[in-house]
């Protein structure tokens, strides 16, 4: 059985798509929703899967349970059930998340769900492994309350791999950034990744809320 972590951050960027997540899982699926990943990974039960939206929350999850996650995107992607919406082959850049590296399950997983949505996926010259965006998560320190509670994933792991921006330079990187696409829209499946293109004044949407359009 699995049991679902919905992401703070996820469910403040998008409060009615979260909630309609959480409300399909449990009608369809019978799946409980846990909650924050901090200490709600204290109440996973003994075999019990979680399923993660966020990187930071399956990195937290992994290091302090020794539980492999499961994308909430592998999951839905492998669902008969689920009632695509139809975008009617819309062009969309979508934008790999730099600490998506290595999950090659999660990156086929979001191009087979747009695609599902009759969706055009425009690919970037570095994605999937070759991604090196995530907003702006690479350039400023790490969050003490991250370090406390994961910091092989968030020290780590991290070391070299971050460059340490002034605010204003990094709103220049992120405006940079938004110059490399050429679709209306972009999707991304990282919460940092689509506060990033927001600050670059890019039009990006989460992969979850084309899944769950407001309409619907």
């Amino acid at each position: 059985m699995y049991a679902y972590f919905p992401s703070c951050n996820f469910t403040k960027a998008s409060p009615q798509t979260s909630k309609k997540v959480r409300q399909y899982l449990a009608d369809v699926h019978g799946i409980r929703t846990i909650g924050c990943c901090r200490p709600g990974h204290k109440k996973l039960s003994e075999g019990e899967i979680p399923l993660t939206i966020c990187q930071s929350c399956s990195a937290i999850i992994r290091e302090n349970t020794g539980v492999e996650d499961v994308s909430i995107f592998q999951f839905l992607n492998e669902d008969s059930r689920f009632p695509w919406p139809d975008y009617h082959g819309e062009e969309i850049t979508l934008q790999d998340c730099w600490r998506a590296e290595g999950k090659h399950e999660l990156h086929e997983a979001v191009r087979s769900i747009l695609r599902k949505m009759n969706m055009k996926v425009v690919e970037l010259e570095e994605n999937r492994d070759k991604s090196r965006f995530c907003g702006v998560f690479r350039y400023n320190p790490m969050q003490e309350a991250n370090i406390q509670i994961a910091p092989h994933y968030f020290v780590d792991h991290m070391e070299g791999k971050l460059e340490f921006h002034t605010p204003k330079e990094q709103q220049v990187l992120m405006e940079e950034n938004g110059k490399r696409y050429d679709t209306e829209r972009v999707a991304v499946y990282c919460n940092s990744c689509l506060r990033g293109l927001i600050q670059g004044k890019v039009n990006g949407i989460h992969v979850m809320d084309l899944m769950f359009p407001e309409n619907v």
